[in-house]
């Protein structure tokens, strides 16, 4: 089974911390220590190395310790049994400089595909809250871990959704309607794809979710549902093309495409009332949650990779969600958890995990 690891980390600079080494075992890493320790500081910097995004809301400059004028972030990667060094470094001035193995990165893109990553913040609930683009970029993460071939045939669908959208904006411009036709065509064959991939996936993903959240939660399994909108649902191929030309006028009005799977959406249903509206910060947090743990459970099991990052989950649940919660997370994959009180978890828990411990800076 292939493998991804990450082996060593290592802070300069990045808030509290001028200087961090830190090992991490294959399996359940605890950082444990009181608030204001940096522990969720540690799951910032990874997320900047592999994902060359913030984690928390706010400025990069902001994870720059003060008085410096650059941070660097280094770690060593096992993918597949073979070691690698990825390291970032950022500067006040905006300045960029990612490595693999010392060499020159573009962009991060290389460890999102060979490591990839979940995350779980308390305080983060815009999976639910946010908006129908972060919902869309759900399901992308999800299709694409379970097809390699949804990725190009999304991108062959965004490409010619922009180009569409294009020739909608320089309407004045004399475009004749032949130049929509062959847009409009790969449109319809791509976006069925997409849709159908999307759906899909859902569908196998559906029970996994609502046996996290019943484990998380006490609650029966049909509690919770996922329910997918797409504006394009019963169409085939030669009636999305019709569509499209007949909505031309209208979405010259509107100036982009309205018709398609960028348009999607899901919603989580909690006891058949809509989770965004009708749903305490306490059920959406559990129902977030459920979904990283049944991703990350589902994608560990199947291919032996993942990196799950945990922040102070602990905390708000009860002893036997708990258990739970350590059932899904034993069972394999990798992930760093913080937390304030190593009393959450049971002796043999602590003896199967890598217990780091933080002292307040």
């Amino acid at each position: 089974m292939a493998s991804a690891l990450l082996r060593r980390l290592s802070l300069t600079n990045v808030r509290s911390h001028r200087d961090l080494d830190l090992r991490l075992a294959p399996g359940l890493n605890l950082l444990a220590g009181p608030n204001g320790a940096g522990k969720t500081t540690i799951l910032e910097a990874v997320v900047l190395l592999l994902r060359g995004t913030m984690l928390r809301s706010g400025s990069l400059k902001d994870l720059i310790m003060q008085g410096e004028d650059y941070l660097r972030v280094e770690a060593d990667l096992s993918l597949d049994g073979v070691g690698t060094t990825a390291a970032a470094a950022y500067s006040r001035a905006g300045e960029r400089r990612l490595t693999a193995g010392g060499a020159e990165l573009a962009d991060p893109s290389r460890w999102l595909e060979s490591l990839p990553l979940r995350t779980f913040l308390p305080d983060d609930l815009r999976l639910i809250k946010g908006s129908p683009r972060r919902r869309r970029e759900y399901l992308d993460e999800l299709a694409g871990k379970c097809d390699q071939e949804y990725g190009p045939t999304l991108r062959r669908y965004n490409e010619a959704l922009c180009q569409r959208n294009t020739l909608l904006r320089t309407r004045w411009s004399g475009v004749e309607t032949a130049q929509f036709v062959p847009w409009e065509r790969i449109l319809a064959q791509t976006g069925l794809a997409v849709t159908s991939w999307r759906a899909g996936v859902l569908s196998r993903f559906i029970e996994p979710f609502q046996n996290t959240h019943a484990l998380l939660t006490g609650e029966p399994r049909d509690t919770v549902r996922i329910v997918y909108r797409t504006n394009v649902a019963d169409l085939e191929e030669g009636e999305y093309e019709v569509r499209l030309a007949e909505n031309r006028g209208a979405d010259q009005q509107r100036t982009f495409t309205h018709l398609g799977p960028h348009r999607d959406d899901l919603r989580l249903i909690r006891r058949d009332l809509d989770m965004r509206e009708c749903a305490s910060q306490g059920e959406q947090r559990t129902a977030v949650l459920a979904l990283v743990l049944a991703e990350w459970g589902c994608y560990a099991e199947c291919s032996g990779r993942g990196l799950l990052l945990l922040d102070d989950v602990m905390s708000e649940l009860d002893d036997e969600r708990r258990r739970g919660l350590m059932d899904i997370v034993m069972k394999g994959g990798q992930t760093v958890m913080t937390t304030t009180n190593l009393r959450y978890f049971t002796r043999q828990e602590l003896e199967q995990a890598a217990v780091i411990e933080l002292t307040k800076a």
